[in-house]
């Protein structure tokens, strides 16, 4: 029964890699990219790329993640954010973009965003953070659910639901008025163990080093095992 479930695991993993390993660009909605100028008008976003679908290792760390913000691996500046399925007609996703955008803005205020890959500010402190906090109560993640909240009341206030009726993108247009939504910069001190933030920018500076190799790996388990599509 082990060895069914083990092998099990394996097909899951190798459609997981054939499925998610090239994922495609998205260009989201010029609304969409308003929505988030407004929001935080000091993030550079011709820095940041939008795909459809989630790398292919998410569902196996983190199987909760539906969207996600990560400073791309081949990158000294860039960033990417990922959600399992764009549908900007609706509240509801909107919602997710807007909370992955207060990543992007966390992202930019450490180092300037810049680094050597997953090597960055952010991702350091969000590592160190997360060995104490978890997830939900990361302090990363806090004011980003905050302000995915606030947004979804704002669409609410005006009579935009989560998933019906579709979006009303002249409503959108009103939100840079309402002043608990925009961020013009963002604030963060670190109160945690330096030991643990000292191991953590150990720790992404070796999958910086590492996701080459693993990169490779996958690419030749991905070539040799297309009848597990």
């Amino acid at each position: 029964m082990s060895s069914k479930r083990n092998m099990k695991r394996v097909k899951e993993i190798i459609r997981s890699i054939n499925t998610n390993f090239f994922l495609k660009k998205h260009i989201p909605l010029p609304s969409t990219m308003q929505l988030l100028k407004d929001l935080y008008p000091k993030v550079d976003w011709s820095r940041v790329d939008f795909y459809e679908g989630l790398p292919w290792y998410t569902p196996f760390i983190a199987s909760y993640v539906n969207a996600q913000a990560l400073p791309q691996f081949y990158s000294f500046s860039r960033f990417s954010i990922y959600l399992r399925k764009f549908d900007e007609s609706r509240a509801q996703c909107l919602g997710d973009i807007v909370h992955e955008g207060m990543h992007i803005l966390q992202g930019m205020h450490f180092w300037n965003g810049y680094g050597f890959g997953i090597l960055r500010g952010f991702t350091v402190y969000y590592s160190a953070l997360f060995t104490r906090h978890g997830y939900r109560n990361n302090p990363f993640e806090i004011p980003a659910y905050d302000q995915k909240f606030r947004f979804m009341a704002f669409c609410e206030k005006h009579n935009q639901h989560g998933i019906k009726p579709e979006i009303d993108t002249a409503v959108l247009k009103k939100i840079y008025t309402d002043t608990p939504l925009v961020f013009r910069k963002y604030q963060f001190h670190y109160t945690g163990n330096y030991f643990i933030l000292a191991a953590s920018f150990v720790f992404s500076l070796l999958l910086a080093l590492i996701k080459p190799l693993l990169d490779a790996l996958i690419l030749l388990i991905k070539l040799l095992t297309k009848p597990f599509r």
